[in-house]
């Protein structure tokens, strides 16, 4: 590959880096086109990308983006390797790759990069389990509220309790 287009192609990894820092590094070696294309189509739907890497032009492209600082570039970035980048859900991403790995043995999670920090292959397959954003903000949003549903209900009781002593009292002075 000619110098300019190493070049090219470091500044493309840069950039893609750098939109999305979270990505799960994967070895693809016996994949068929249409087995990556269908792994492409599912990564889609969890929000992900699929690119097969030039290991040596993605090493130069991670130290020059500064995205994670301890990076094993000597022992991951080995054989045919391809990138799944992740959108705002990582989790959803691992998911999508261990549920394929699980029907294709030849492809196997290697790392990961979350939040910056390095992730070996079993722990990279962990994240995997982690709660989807999704179900993140919503355990969120339930935890949020539920003080405001106590209240509510407090102050239901309340007024109910009140309109019983009002009805009684008047109850008691009609008759």
């Amino acid at each position: 590959m000619p110098a300019q287009q190493k070049v090219e192609l470091k500044e493309h990894y840069v950039a893609l880096l750098k939109k999305h820092p979270n990505f799960i590094v994967t070895h693809y070696q016996g994949l068929s086109v249409e087995q990556m294309t269908k792994l492409r189509k599912k990564l889609r739907e969890a929000g992900g990308g699929y690119t097969v890497i030039k290991n040596n032009v993605f090493s130069l492209a991670l130290r020059e983006s500064q995205v994670v600082g301890d990076f094993p570039y000597d022992t991951t970035l080995r054989g045919p390797n391809a990138i799944a980048f992740a959108g705002d859900d990582l989790p959803a991403v691992a998911k999508a790759l261990r549920d394929f790995s699980k029907e294709n043995e030849k492809l196997k999670i290697t790392a990961a990069v979350m939040e910056a920090t390095y992730y070996d292959a079993a722990a990279a397959g962990q994240i995997a389990d982690l709660p989807s954003r999704e179900q993140v903000l919503a355990q969120l949003a339930a935890t949020i509220n539920a003080p405001a549903t106590q209240i509510a209900g407090i102050l239901n009781n309340v007024i109910a309790s009140l309109a019983r002593a009002i009805k009684s009292v008047a109850e008691k002075n009609a008759g």
